[in-house]
């Protein structure tokens, strides 16, 4: 049961950076359109800069995780769990 556990752990986490990134695009798609605009709002795409790079610092740093942990995987654990399915 811990297995399935951590399996769901890992998952939501997954789930969580999905949406990260969804913002990373809205936040990015925001400077698009604010950008052509004839007169732009500086502050606006100060902030929509910061969120962005903050954003992409922080997937960066959990996709890091979870690719930490895959590694550190034995492999037949990880094929063994999914065949209890």
């Amino acid at each position: 049961m811990a297995t399935y556990s951590l399996a769901n752990e890992r998952l939501r986490a997954l789930e969580d950076i999905e949406r990260e990134i969804g913002a990373i695009l809205q936040n990015a798609g925001t400077v698009i359109l604010e950008l052509s605009k004839e007169k732009t709002n500086e502050r606006l795409l100060d902030r929509q800069a910061a969120a962005f790079t903050a954003s992409v610092q922080h997937v960066e740093a959990e996709l890091s995780a979870q690719i930490r942990y895959l590694t550190q995987l034995p492999g037949g654990i990880a094929v063994s769990n999914f065949s209890k399915k």
